[in-house]
């Protein structure tokens, strides 16, 4: 299945309706996600990778920095042979937050695949270079942005590319033992 710009804005609209928490996160950590820098992790090396079709969203952007790599300059799944685009937020956290990236409105959740093929939301904090609280902390999700997040990254494995690469990081942290909890 191909994702559509039309996909993608009716993603935006659903995850607009709903938020991780009833107040705003950043305040817990002055915005980590997006102003993370450190002497080894330089704010300007923060990237977002784009699912197919996103990018469509940002050629005229002047919040985001839209960039194309080839498959054989990132670690990506070989299905991905036309490459995977990136943005990276030119005044963080500044952003257009109507067009914020769909793993931006998701987070902290992510899509995980298991073994035996079954789809479920984890929290999996190793992958940044910061500590998010709301997972640190375990602090509770609203039930609505869980249920959203869940609908929404579940459509989206039906893209055969999506699907690759979820079952890819999956298939690493599994066999790197790294820990995650489930969530849904």
């Amino acid at each position: 299945m191909k994702i559509t710009e039309e996909n993608i804005r009716k993603i935006h609209e659903k995850l607009n309706e709903v938020s991780p928490v009833n107040y705003d996160c950043g305040k817990l950590c002055g915005e980590i996600c997006c102003v993370y820098d450190s002497e080894e992790y330089r704010n300007d090396d923060l990237i977002i990778y784009l699912l197919p079709g996103e990018e469509t969203l940002y050629k005229n952007s002047e919040s985001f920095e839209l960039r194309h790599f080839k498959i054989r300059e990132i670690k990506y799944p070989r299905s991905w042979k036309d490459g995977v685009y990136t943005v990276k937020c030119i005044n963080p956290p500044n952003c257009e937050r109507e067009i914020r990236p769909i793993q931006c409105r998701t987070f902290p959740l992510i899509p995980h695949i298991t073994k035996d093929r079954r789809f479920h939301l984890i929290f999996d904090d190793t992958q940044y270079p910061y500590k998010c609280p709301l997972i640190k902390d375990n602090i509770e999700l609203n039930e609505d942005f869980v249920k959203e997040t869940y609908k929404t990254w579940r459509f989206l494995l039906k893209n055969r590319l999506i699907y690759d690469l979820v079952d890819m990081d999956s298939r690493k942290r599994e066999n790197h033992k790294i820990k995650y909890k489930i969530i849904i």
